[in-house]
């Protein structure tokens, strides 16, 4: 999206962009184009592109016109053209959603609503501040995820896996299989299986996110486990401690010697005879 005249005149927002569109069943890939308006020449809201056989890139149909008002189709073996849509005859078709009473927590219309209703009332300050609470809070529960060693997958896709069959442009895809060669009926039954979207529907939560688990598990609760401090309630009783190892040192000294034979010489009184007297000078 771009916006015109932010210096001078008056601002207005454009989409430039392309928009891929593929049908395997049928062959085809779509490659739409939302151009903008040239500085010299050219016109607003303004889309072009084609329509290829996706197998060989034979070009089949070329769409022009504008996206907010009539765009066209033409065959180009025929070079016949005609209006396939004109946006200010028909008549929009306002999303289906259920009451923000029923909604979770964590859909968007219902997530977001605090921030749309300032950003309706142009109060600037209000809206930011809502805007960060939901960005901070997720931050925190995703450092506590990671913390935790909690698994995160979304709620509603999964990874492409080989063999999906949907080309290498595509990440993510809706995790719930979609039968296109059933009937409409079915198919609707299909959708609605997926997330609740009619009023009453319930939620499936085969897909929820895991809660967050204690790494250590839970604390048992006795006596001690609410103390800050560790006392030492739950140590076992502490065993004597006991000097064995002078009585392997005396066993082996007995093994390899003789024992003395009566009392041991004491050699102290002869040697404070050789000793000066304290009052004595050198």
């Amino acid at each position: 999206m771009y916006a015109r005249g932010i210096l001078f005149g008056k601002m207005k927002y454009e989409l430039g962009d392309h928009s891929f569109v593929r049908c395997p069943e049928l062959d085809l890939t779509a490659d739409i184009e939302f151009k903008v308006k040239g500085w010299v020449s050219g016109t607003y809201n303004a889309i072009g592109g084609v329509i290829k056989r996706e197998s060989t890139g034979e070009v089949l149909y070329e769409l022009s016109g504008l996206w907010s008002d009539e765009m066209f189709i033409k065959d180009v073996q025929t070079g016949h053209k005609d209006m396939f849509f004109n946006a200010m005859t028909s008549k929009p078709s306002s999303p289906k959603v259920r009451p923000l009473a029923e909604q979770e927590e964590r859909e968007s219309q219902k997530l977001w609503a605090s921030t749309a209703k300032a950003v309706k009332e142009k109060n600037h300050e209000v809206a930011t501040d809502e805007k960060t609470k939901i960005e901070d809070r997720q931050r925190e529960e995703a450092a506590a995820r990671a913390q935790d060693g909690v698994d995160w997958h979304p709620r509603l896709f999964r990874r492409v896996k080989p063999g999906d069959g949907v080309g290498d442009d595509l990440e993510w895809i809706i995790h719930t299989p979609v039968d296109p060669t059933a009937s409409p009926e079915e198919q609707t039954k299909q959708f609605l299986s997926i997330y609740p979207v009619v009023d009453g529907q319930k939620l499936d939560g085969d897909f929820a996110i895991p809660p967050r688990k204690e790494a250590n598990g839970q604390a048992e609760k006795n006596g001690v486990a609410g103390d800050l401090i560790d006392i030492g309630g739950d140590d076992p009783p502490t065993q004597p401690i006991t000097n064995n190892k002078s009585t392997e040192i005396e066993n082996l000294l007995n093994s390899t010697g003789k024992p003395a034979e009566g009392a041991l010489i004491d050699f102290a009184d002869d040697m404070k005879k050789d000793l000066p007297a304290a009052g004595d000078k050198p």
